[in-house]
């Protein structure tokens, strides 16, 4: 069992815990800004519209909308499912297989390739792994573990691992086309042309703004859909007992993926600044009086849910906060759950044949709830292998 040592840097800042605490200071943003830099050591600039209040964080989501909504994202449907039963049909064909590594990374990429227009992206995206921040080393097949001693004494500088290089030489190379597109009056073909042409208030954005929109589209839903996947998968291969309820019953699906979601948290923690530290430029705030809502203590309220340690099919409809609350809510919430009820619609017919090639070694993290008690929550895998029987 490996204990995931972020939880050793964000235990050195107020966490605001508990399932109604949590709700109300995600939805009081007044108090709790998001008007913050995050990422600290690999950007420069601010994620759009995640790191703004309202009325700009508004007026980018507005912009992006037509990207994100249901409406727009369920005629991808049919063409998630085909890419999850190509990928399955591959991995039908070896006797064992990565489910992280070889199956979800390279669905959920081949999703993005589809919903944003940029197919021919999709094998460099993948090259850099889950998260876009460890692609260099990712590229080079280290470990994280020169990050995870970096976290111990909370100095980035020592962490070789997380780096913004090659997002950055990626965002440069795309909005250069597209921006030269765009002067040339050629019209959108893709994500990045929209992105290039958008106005605000009348006013063309401009490339800081491009990379902050960009950053959110390509690193923002990431590592946390492929969490979301893996530990679907990974329930399921251990409880066939829920393979066969969703093999009976696909109308359980929507309610299964938003319980799963619950237990994993799949983004545990997210800062704000309380209002009297939005001041001034990000390198000469005082970050340290910045506060963690705490989703994971949220999702596992006692108080809220019965056994909230346990993956549960059948319980009642629950108002998680997993995919945040209130003004910053995720903008991608309809599509980890449009992907992913394609994702596990191909996969049901085959769980029967699938069962552990070894025993899953699990990323722990470590949690504390509003009581004061902790929890070991899932925070990733590091092996989590498929064979599959003839």
């Amino acid at each position: 069992m490996k204990l995931n040592l972020w939880c050793l840097l964000l235990d050195m800042r107020r966490e605001i815990r508990g399932y109604r605490e949590v709700r109300e200071a995600a939805r009081n943003w007044e108090e709790y800004s998001s008007d913050l830099l995050g990422d600290r050591d690999v950007r420069s600039y601010r994620q759009l519209p995640l790191e703004a209040d309202p009325p700009r964080h508004t007026k980018f989501r507005m912009a992006l909308s037509e990207f994100f909504a249901a409406a727009s994202i369920q005629p991808h449907s049919q063409a998630f499912e085909h890419l999850a039963n190509e990928l399955l049909d591959e991995l039908d064909q070896r006797p064992t297989f990565d489910v992280d590594r070889d199956l979800v990374l390279r669905y959920v990429i081949g999703c993005l390739g589809i919903i944003y227009g940029r197919p021919q992206d999709c094998q460099e995206w993948t090259s850099w792994g889950p998260d876009v921040w460890t692609a260099a080393s990712y590229q080079k097949g280290e470990s994280i573990k020169e990050a995870e001693a970096a976290l111990r004494e909370r100095d980035f500088s020592k962490d070789s691992s997380r780096s913004g290089a090659t997002l950055q030489a990626y965002l440069d190379r795309v909005f250069d086309e597209a921006e030269n597109r765009l002067l040339q009056g050629e019209p959108d073909r893709d994500i990045w042309d929209f992105v290039a042409g958008l106005e605000i208030d009348g006013v063309r954005v401009n490339r800081q703004e491009m990379q902050g929109i960009a950053n959110v589209l390509l690193a923002g839903g990431r590592d946390t859909v492929i969490k979301l996947l893996n530990t679907f998968v990974w329930h399921l291969v251990k409880t066939p007992t829920d393979v066969l309820r969703l093999q009976e019953n696909l109308s359980d699906l929507r309610p299964a993926i938003n319980e799963v979601a619950r237990f994993v948290s799949p983004l545990p923690r997210m800062e704000r600044a309380p209002r009297a530290f939005v001041v001034g430029e990000d390198s000469t705030r005082q970050t340290d009086e910045y506060v963690l809502l705490s989703f994971v203590s949220a999702n596992h309220d006692r108080s809220q849910w019965e056994n909230p340690n346990v993956i549960d099919f059948s319980r009642e409809r629950n108002a998680h906060v997993a995919f945040g609350f209130g003004a910053h809510s995720c903008l991608g919430q309809n599509i980890t759950e449009i992907e992913s009820s394609a994702f596990i619609r191909a996969l049901l017919p085959r769980l029967n044949r699938w069962s552990f090639a070894k025993e899953p070694e699990i990323d722990w993290a470590q949690a504390v709830l509003e009581d004061g008690s902790t929890i070991m929550h899932v925070n990733g895998f590091t092996k989590l292998e498929i064979k599959i029987s003839s």
